[in-house]
């Protein structure tokens, strides 16, 4: 078979959670570090980033190498910016600030090609590798392995939550806590505050209504894998850990803590 099966969607079919990290620098040997290291999946963030899609292209072929699945969030939820990520060979898209059922349903159509969808066909591309005589094999591929998110991330897509998660082709929702909070004016208090909180639980509850998985990423605290059972028993199948960046701005945050608070006696050599 030319086409590899997505190895998310198996496990996410089989009830069991998976790990990701999402990628915001620019390095191709994080990536390799962080699929070495065992993650399922990285997720690429085109929205808070300023990658090309070229870059994106060489960032999912160095993620293949090492068996993780690739999810890129777009900046906007086009139709336009879904073809582009998908021809890099990228396994899954991620839907940001989306707000109702139908711009869900016009983003899953423009995953799948026709007659199901709406994606323009090029085998000119990485994806389809470049091949005419494999085409309607990826297409097939396209239809069973493609990992379609929705990001839910303002209030108004609550109104529609559970159209949301009903919409044909969608495979998981993601909770954002912290575009959420700024939305209902929590400002960075995340699942801390109450309103965040009660949005978290309608999702969750419409989730799993739908049997749908749920993405969503721990509290980064001294225990942080407390916050990943918490979501974990919550019904959250996809635990996005942290951010590249983020994780070693913590781990430098704490050397220089830990430097600073070192005791250095005033000796001749120390008063030099």
């Amino acid at each position: 078979m030319t086409y590899a099966p997505n190895p998310v969607k198996k496990t996410l079919k089989d009830g069991k959670p998976v790990l990701g990290i999402e990628f915001m620098t620019e390095s191709h040997r994080l990536i390799e570090i962080a699929g070495w290291a065992g993650f399922d999946y990285i997720q690429f963030d085109m929205e808070h980033t300023p990658y090309s899609f070229s870059e994106i292209e060489g960032f999912v072929r160095t993620a293949d190498g090492t068996g993780m699945t690739s999810i890129v969030r777009v900046a906007e939820t086009t139709a336009t910016n879904i073809r582009r990520v998908l021809e890099t060979g990228a396994q899954g898209v991620m839907l940001p600030q989306v707000r109702s059922a139908k711009e869900v349903r016009d983003a899953v159509a423009a995953t799948r090609y026709a007659p199901t969808g709406t994606r323009g066909m090029c085998p000119v591309t990485r994806a389809a590798r470049f091949s005419e005589p494999t085409w309607d094999e990826y297409v097939r591929w396209v239809e069973d392995e493609i990992l379609v998110v929705a990001l839910i991330e303002n209030p108004t897509a609550l109104e529609e939550i559970e159209e949301i998660c009903a919409v044909p082709g969608l495979d998981a929702v993601g909770f954002g806590s912290g575009d959420m909070g700024q939305s209902l004016g929590a400002s960075y208090c995340g699942m801390a505050d109450p309103r965040v909180r009660a949005a978290f639980e309608r999702v969750t509850a419409a989730a799993r209504a739908a049997d749908l998985p749920l993405l969503a990423m721990p509290t980064i605290n001294n225990d942080p894998f407390a916050s990943v059972q918490s979501l974990v028993d919550e019904g959250v199948r996809l635990v996005t850990f942290d951010a590249d960046a983020l994780m070693f701005k913590r781990a430098c945050s704490d050397i220089v803590a830990g430097f600073q608070a070192i005791s250095v006696e005033d000796t001749a050599l120390g008063a030099k």
